[in-house]
């Protein structure tokens, strides 16, 4: 385990062009990115996702919420409207087809409850993706994230899962978390963080509510 830590949570070099570099990741406030993003397509030979609908958006909901919307598959880290994700299935290895069904699950719940979608692009083996789970966890923390949103988790194995989805939202390090909006599926805001693997980048349960109750 020790020796898988020490990883970098970086895209490996090798999935870039030759003769290009890979990009280096900013610190998370120049991370933060606003612009236009798009639904995912699925690939060729996947069936379809049901159809998205947005419902009227209202008060931010309770676990209570679950019975408003169908839930998703159960088989990706989301487990249905307004349930918090189990410590035991935050690194639940999804198919394509499961991911883009839970995301679509977490859409419409989000839309109809007033809360906004997360993607949380991770990795077990990512040392910055172990220490923001734990951040999760925080009294703090925890409240804000089922209060605003509706979160899916994207386990990318070993850079070698979730190519197409990664590559639709220019993945290129862990722990990339990124805000969608429900309704119209526009990126609000993306972030990569380093509280592990980058100097200088030490993140307080404090600072990660706050950025999370500001998107």
């Amino acid at each position: 385990m020790a020796a898988a830590l020490s990883w970098s949570c970086t895209r490996p070099a090798k999935e870039y062009p030759a003769g290009s570099a890979a990009p280096s990741t900013p610190p998370p406030a120049a991370a933060t990115a606003d612009g236009a993003g798009t639904e995912p397509a699925r690939p060729a030979g996947v069936a379809g996702a049901p159809p998205v609908t947005a419902g009227a958006s209202g008060s931010i909901g309770s676990t209570s919420d679950s019975a408003a919307t169908p839930a998703a598959t159960g088989s990706s880290a989301y487990l249905g409207c307004g349930v918090p994700i189990p410590t035991a299935r935050l690194w639940d290895e999804t198919t394509e087809s499961e991911v883009l069904d839970a995301i679509s699950a977490a859409k419409t719940c989000a839309a109809e409850h007033g809360r906004r979608l997360l993607l949380e692009f991770v990795a077990p083996w990512c040392a910055d993706c172990q220490e923001m789970a734990k951040l999760d966890e925080t009294p703090i923390v925890a409240e804000t994230l089922q209060q605003r949103f509706e979160r899916v988790r994207v386990n990318v194995g070993k850079w070698d899962r979730h190519e197409a989805l990664r590559d639709n939202f220019d993945v290129r390090a862990l722990a990339t978390y990124i805000v969608i909006d429900p309704k119209t599926s526009k990126q609000l805001a993306k972030t990569t963080l380093e509280p592990i693997t980058k100097k200088g980048q030490k993140l307080s349960a404090e600072q990660w509510a706050h950025w999370l109750r500001t998107h």
